[in-house]
């Protein structure tokens, strides 16, 4: 997973995988979801990421990492 933030377009993408994206939805309003060849979530692109989360999106993240998903 990579995030990237640009503070000049104030930008937040949210990367899964690397491949084609086929489809892009916006879900919400400055949330889209960008889709592969098999439907597969590839991203999620952040319109206006600070009025959405806070001012500098990476300032704090915290990175939780686990083998399987929880029951």
């Amino acid at each position: 997973m990579k995030i990237s933030y640009d503070p000049n377009y104030d930008v937040m993408y949210l990367r899964f995988c690397e491949g084609n994206i086929v489809d892009t939805v916006e879900v919400e309003t400055n949330i889209l979801i960008d889709y592969g060849p098999q439907g597969e979530i590839m991203g999620i692109e952040i319109i206006n990421a600070s009025t959405l989360t806070k001012a500098n999106p990476l300032h704090d993240i915290v990175i939780k990492i686990q083998d399987k998903a929880e029951a």
